[in-house]
């Protein structure tokens, strides 16, 4: 090997793991922002890709405890209490019980997204900006060819380490979730994330679990 190349390689090796460090670093302070100072109110919009065109759109509020959420859009409402989910769409007459993966959650939830750091993903990051706040840009690649979500990507305001974007590929879908607002130090009651069946009388409950 030219001695160049030698002197450049070892140059470099030192910068791998503090790239590395501090991605993990700036995911674990997004986390806490998310799961460990209160409960989080946030307004998002969700947009999935095949490609890069887009194939369905959705804009609503976030209400997040650790991982429990309720969801709101236009089209429809989700309620996750920690274990059972329930959907139900705009004007119907039926709500469906489920039990999602941590896959289906972290299509929906920001927390778990931000989450699945944790096994399995090897990350960078680089700065950039995002609507004028300057950002990190954290990148996550799978290890495993066959893991939920191959490629995330976080976008993370410098200042606050309030997640601002997260785009995950899965095949070659994409779902980007753009967080427009993000106010944590909340507080709800456990009731949110569970549907409320009293104020829901004629709605019949369709357990899918």
């Amino acid at each position: 090997m030219p001695k160049f190349l030698t002197i450049l390689i070892l140059s470099l090796l030192p910068l791998l793991p503090a790239s590395a460090q501090n991605a993990r670093r700036i995911l674990d302070a997004t986390a806490a922002r998310m799961t460990k100072s209160g409960d989080v109110k946030a307004q998002f919009k969700a947009t999935q890709f095949t490609g890069t065109t887009p194939h369905a759109e959705a804009t609503g509020t976030m209400y997040m405890s650790g991982r429990k959420f309720k969801m709101v859009t236009d089209e429809l409402t989700t309620w996750y209490d920690g274990s059972t989910e329930w959907t139900m769409m705009k004007g119907s007459n039926e709500v469906n019980m489920t039990t999602p993966t941590e896959e289906e959650q972290a299509a929906i939830n920001p927390a778990v997204l931000v989450s699945i750091y944790k096994k399995g993903y090897r990350y960078s990051v680089k700065e950039s900006s995002l609507r004028g706040r300057p950002t990190y840009v954290v990148y996550l690649t799978a290890k495993n060819k066959k893991a939920g979500f191959s490629y995330i990507i976080v976008d993370v305001d410098q200042a606050t380490y309030d997640p601002l974007c997260l785009r995950a590929k899965k095949d070659n879908d994409w779902l980007r979730l753009s967080i427009k607002s993000f106010q944590n130090g909340q507080h709800f009651p456990t009731s949110t994330f569970s549907f409320p069946e009293k104020d829901y009388p004629d709605v019949e409950v369709i357990d899918l679990k």
